[in-house]
């Protein structure tokens, strides 16, 4: 029992000189270690001393696009300029316009067909010693169911429609035209009646029309009815334009009529 009490009393006298021993030899190394920062503030004050003057040298150097730094000059009299390698495409291959195509020529006159096959006229001549007056030729044509409208001239139209003209009067002198701010002062020393044929309805019916019209305008008027030829109108030139209608109407009878050999 003595024993064990002797070796825990050695052990404790033991632990105490390690305690003291370590104890002692941690302030030794604190103070050298309070000594070591002293010197590292004054050194670090110089560190930062150069590290401002580097940074302030930084500030007043000019970088350039190949990332080489050039200290700043004050001389003015030269810029410098930085030069970039642009990339350089290749041309596009060239390609030869289309020629324009050429604008197509108007048909000669020769080769336009007409939209009629026969032309029929009638005249209505003034008396050899008086013209007509612009007036009276607009009165006229007004109680006729005539109508101003295309190519400045007056058109009878089929009923119902002004669009199919049965046959138009003009005036007999060039350029033919009747224009209302004129009919006031015009004279004229006759009119034209005329259609184109085939019209709308039977080209027989058409000349009726047109000799009916001509009569009652030339008693109006005081004039006479005459041929397209300007001579007074007679049974023989009327019968002529009556052959010419009805040839003309069997020829379109021919062409519209199926073939029975087909």
């Amino acid at each position: 029992m003595l024993e064990i009490i002797v070796l825990i009393i050695v052990v404790l006298i033991a632990i105490a000189v390690v305690g003291f021993v370590s104890h002692h030899r941690n302030q030794k190394l604190a103070s050298e270690f309070e000594r070591e920062l002293e010197h590292e503030d004054a050194a670090s004050g110089d560190f930062h001393a150069r590290y401002d003057d580097v940074f302030k040298r930084e500030d007043d150097a000019v970088y350039y696009d190949d990332d080489t730094v050039t200290p700043d000059t004050d001389d003015e009299t030269e810029d410098k300029v930085t030069i970039t390698q642009r990339e350089v495409t290749e041309p596009e291959p060239f390609v030869e316009p289309e020629p324009e195509p050429e604008p197509e020529q108007a048909p000669v006159a020769a080769e336009i067909e007409p939209d009629w096959d026969l032309v029929i006229a009638l005249t209505l001549m003034a008396p050899a010693d008086r013209l007509f007056t612009g007036r009276a030729v607009k009165n006229a044509l007004d109680n006729q169911d005539l109508h101003f409208g295309d190519m400045q001239i007056y058109h009878r139209y089929a009923v119902g429609s002004r669009k199919n003209s049965l046959f138009s009067v003009a005036n007999i002198l060039d350029p033919g035209t009747f224009l209302p701010a004129e009919l006031i002062s015009m004279k004229t020393p006759g009119v034209l009646l005329f259609a184109k044929l085939p019209g709308p309805v039977n080209g027989l019916a058409v000349l009726d029309a047109m000799l009916d019209c001509a009569n009652q305008m030339a008693e109006q008027l005081d004039g006479v009815v005459c041929d397209e030829t300007r001579q007074p109108l007679t049974d023989a030139s009327l019968e002529n334009m009556r052959s010419r209608i009805f040839e003309l109407n069997l020829q379109l009878q021919n062409n519209a009529r199926p073939y029975d050999d087909l």
